[in-house]
């Protein structure tokens, strides 16, 4: 199986991809705060799926 390769995605896939990876620290910073200020289970779980996907896309994963 071959790795995902941006370039070979369409414009518009590539554009939504740029666009959710420069808003990923500004998300994870607002998702932080709520966590510290009304810690909940879902708080929690959302909190580690966005630092989960802002080292996906460090590591040029997606």
């Amino acid at each position: 199986m071959s790795k995902i390769n941006r370039n070979n995605m369409p414009g518009f896939l590539r554009y939504w991809i740029s666009v959710t990876e420069k808003a990923m620290i500004p998300l994870i910073i607002f998702q932080f705060i709520r966590t510290i200020l009304f810690p909940s289970l879902l708080d929690v779980l959302l909190l580690g799926g966005l630092i989960a996907l802002y080292f996906s896309f460090q590591s040029k994963a997606i």
